[in-house]
């Protein structure tokens, strides 16, 4: 019974890990939202086109960021409007790097704790004064019977 609950321990620590550090992979290559004006016109995408890219993109190359798909405009108000557009979706390119970052590090963290647990319990030693259980000759528990 406590091997299997050890077991189970362990299995869970496992799938804490592994599906951690899957959601955090997930969550670097989900599109970024898109840039809305106070009335909830989209005005921008973090990204080329009429689309937004994922968080690793912009970070890599922030230039990609537009303004609603539309080629870039003559005048310092456009570029202004641009830069504030690169600034806006790195900043959230940087929330979700971190977000990741922290989802990962929590999901090895307890997911390790769960195996190191189980392990430690294997390693717990008998009582002072326990008997070992003896086998039979079959070598199951029980006394041993010699004849």
């Amino acid at each position: 019974m406590r091997s299997s609950g050890r077991e189970f321990l362990r299995l869970c620590g496992v799938a804490i890990v592994v599906g951690g550090l899957a959601a955090a992979l997930a969550l670097l290559f989900i599109p970024l939202s898109v840039q809305r004006d106070s009335a909830g016109v989209i005005t921008g995408f973090c990204g080329p086109g009429l689309s937004s890219d994922n968080a690793v993109q912009v970070r890599l190359d922030p230039g990609i960021v537009n303004t609603g798909g539309r080629p870039g405009q003559a005048g310092s108000a456009a570029q202004q409007q641009q830069q504030q557009f690169e600034q806006s979706c790195t900043h959230e390119a940087d929330g979700q790097l971190i977000e990741s970052a922290v989802i990962a590090v929590l999901a090895v963290l307890i997911g390790l704790s769960m195996i190191a647990a189980r392990g430690r319990q294997d390693d717990t030693p008998a009582p002072p004064g326990a008997v070992p259980p003896s086998l039979s000759s079959s070598g199951t528990p029980g006394s041993t019977v010699w004849k």
